[in-house]
Parts: structure tokens; sequence; C-alpha cells
């Protein structure tokens, strides 16, 4: 082999090799790249679903709320309509003798 071949096969090994490194650099730079960018995703994909679940909670906690304090105020009718008939008949009642 001549000190020109042997420069030859060296110069395209080398550049076989740089081709392949060049290669490997860019995928796994891709690879980086998509990998980050899924998990940034599946962050607010999360946080969005948390805060939805939050909201959810927040309401149904709203709307027990709401109907307690409608219930107790039904109630508290009903029961002023109770006293005050139960007030009319005692006094009826008291009357009459």
């Amino acid at each position: 082999m001549t000190n020109k071949n042997a420069e030859d096969a060296v110069r395209k090994t080398y550049s076989s090799a740089q081709e392949m490194v060049g290669k490997s650099v860019k995928a796994w730079t891709e690879l980086v790249a998509v990998s980050t960018d899924m998990a940034y995703e599946m962050v607010l994909k999360n946080w969005n679903y948390s805060r939805s679940i939050r909201s959810s909670a927040e309401q149904a906690l709203e709307d027990a709320l709401n109907t307690q304090a409608r219930f107790a105020k039904e109630m508290m009718g009903v029961w002023k309509d109770y006293a005050e008939s139960v007030s009319d008949i005692i006094s009826k009642t008291t009357r009459k003798e």
C-alpha cells in the first residue's frame, strides 16, 4: 500500500467515523428535544387536570353549601309556621276557658 493509498484510507475511515458521530449527535439532540417537549406537555396536562378536578370539587362544595343553606332556610320557615300554629291553637284553647 502506498503512502497516498494509506492517506486516502485513513481519510475515508475518519470521514465515515465523523459522519456516524454527526448522525449520532443529531439523533441524541432530537431525542432530547422530543423527550423534553413530551415531559413539559405531560406536566401541563397534569396541571390542567388537577386544576379541573379542584375546580369541580370547589363547585360541588359550593353547590352543597347553597343547598344546605336553602334547606335550613326552608326548615326554619316550616318551624316558624308550626310554632305559630301551635301558638294559635294554645291561644284559642285558653280563650275558650
